[in-house]
């Protein structure tokens, strides 16, 4: 294969990993001002009505600070599903442990974004059917509207001893192909944004 071709797949296939990754962004973040200690293992709590889905973000997680030798603990290790997950359920998970923080991902909406998009067959048309001897099909398909999948969550991390939140994040996925997706999306994002904050210790 010519290098000039090799080259042109190169480019094409990082062109789609850009953007088959560029549809969860943070739409907010705040860090407590006062804040300067680093934690150096959090307790990772995905609040979620699915314990499938509640399992994968939390080892998604987990697994995604480990290769940054930042030590985690999935919350259903020490919560289990039968319990509801609560400021006590919480408290008393972590007696006895190492455990320095807690992060908290949680939904916040999920909604669907309609949006009209013109047809590409729209050049001005405008009159009445019967007079422009055009079907009444075409007429109506001169736009179209779609449904676009929204969901936002929200990440707040707490400090352990004091039980107060010291830094905060909300992101937004557009139009995800899976749950999974977002699950992937998301703990990448997290982890980034948490060490740029200098949130844990590395």
């Amino acid at each position: 294969m010519p290098a000039r071709h090799s080259k042109k797949i190169v480019t094409l296939l990082i062109s789609l990993l850009i953007v088959s990754c560029a549809n969860t962004s943070i739409t907010q973040s705040w860090v407590e001002k006062e804040q300067t200690k680093t934690y150096k293992h959090p307790m990772i709590i995905a609040i979620s009505d699915s314990q499938q889905t509640r399992r994968i973000f939390e080892k998604l997680l987990v697994s995604g600070l480990a290769e940054n030798n930042i030590t985690a603990t999935p919350s259903y290790t020490l919560i289990s599903s039968k319990q509801k997950i609560s400021r006590e359920t919480v408290i008393n998970a972590l007696q006895g442990t190492q455990i320095d923080s807690v992060l908290v991902t949680y939904l916040v909406s999920a909604d669907s974004e309609i949006k009209h998009h013109d047809s590409p067959i729209n050049m001005g048309y405008s009159g009445n059917v019967e007079n422009n001897m055009m079907s009444d099909t075409l007429v109506s398909a001169r736009g179209r509207s779609s449904s676009t999948d929204i969901i936002v969550l929200k990440n707040d991390f707490y400090d352990a001893q004091s039980k107060t939140v010291v830094w905060s994040v909300q992101t937004k996925t557009v139009a995800p192909h899976s749950i999974d997706e977002v699950v992937t999306n998301v703990t990448e994002l997290l982890i980034q944004q948490l060490l740029d904050d200098n949130i844990l210790e590395l």
